[in-house]
């Protein structure tokens, strides 16, 4: 039997329980999901972004230098 004390904590612990009982009971009717569209990402132009394009001009040529010479040494290589 519960004592004075512990007589809140009791009625409180039920009526939680009981609260989501109830909501686990309730049967509401599901409604498919909203699908949206994907955004489409554009790029920004250089004057928005403040890029300065020439500036990676020359590491793009380095890059695409590095890329042709793996490219060439992998063309003699057998795939699997």
């Amino acid at each position: 039997m519960p004592t004075k004390r512990s007589w809140p904590c009791s009625m409180a612990a039920a009526a939680l329980l009981l609260a989501m009982l109830s909501g686990c009971a309730s049967s509401s009717p599901t409604t498919p999901p909203v699908i949206g569209a994907k955004p489409q990402a554009t790029p920004l132009p250089a004057s928005v972004s403040q890029i300065d394009p020439r500036s990676s001009e020359a590491w793009l040529r380095e890059v695409q230098s590095y890329f042709e010479a793996v490219d060439s040494s992998l063309s003699s290589e057998t795939r699997k």
